[in-house]
């Protein structure tokens, strides 16, 4: 029968060699699983997130260097009335620890105090606390990776089952460097803070209104966990 196809017909090693084709997905149309032919990376969606924010913090109080300030506000009531008056200060002096601060804006905006680097305005010995406000959290599972691209007046730590994992608080470095850096813990579940500082300022300085951006590009990545 094999003469029946001279003249145009399909050869029997080329019908063979048709039956091995592939499509453009990369499966055998002969139904044989082939290799694809496209990569292997996976395609990522960025993310970006930011927001306009107070620079400065200030717990109401316009002091001037190396006067004592006040460290404990209380209650002050009416001696014949006992009626409530207001808030009074009970303790002058200077500030030794956090417990001195008024961290009440501070709270307010959803932040907590913590030691700061600034040489202390007020006694010029000691330093003045900084308020940290958590801006975003990004949570991630075992088999995730946080990869930031790009982020501007924030830094980042992560903590996986409750053990701090590592902080990020800036990527490429001055001089540039990597495209992007890779959160701690992707073969666990974690929960990544994002947050700024904001330095204690007077009321009456000039820049107390000062406000700051800050902005994250960042994309997850699929792991294998091993």
């Amino acid at each position: 029968m094999s003469g029946c196809f001279d003249g145009g017909g399909v050869g029997e090693a080329e019908g063979a060699q048709d039956s091995d084709s592939t499509d453009d997905s990369g499966t055998s149309t002969g139904g044989v699983p082939t290799i694809p032919a496209t990569s292997n990376s996976q395609e990522r969606i960025w993310y970006s997130s930011g927001e306009i924010v107070d620079s400065y913090w200030n717990d109401g109080q316009d002091v001037s260097p190396g006067y004592s300030r006040c460290l404990e506000y209380g209650p002050t009531y009416d001696s014949s009335t006992g009626a409530y008056l207001g808030e009074e200060c009970k303790e002058t002096g200077y500030p030794g620890d956090l417990s001195d601060w008024n961290a009440s804006s501070c709270i307010q905006n959803g932040g907590v105090l913590s030691a700061g680097t600034n040489l202390n305005i007020l006694t010029g010995s000691a330093y003045s606390p900084v308020c940290r406000i958590n801006v975003k959290s990004i949570n991630t599972s075992a088999g995730e990776a946080l990869l930031l691209y790009q982020m501007s007046g924030i830094s980042m730590s992560t903590t996986c089952g409750g053990v701090v994992a590592g902080t990020i608080t800036q990527i490429g470095g001055h001089y540039g460097g990597e495209e992007y850096a890779i959160a701690s813990g992707s073969a666990m579940n974690c929960v990544h803070e994002i947050y700024v500082h904001q330095n204690y300022a007077t009321s009456n300085s000039d820049y107390i209104n000062n406000q700051n951006i800050w902005s994250l590009v960042y994309a997850l990545q699929d792991t294998v966990v091993v």
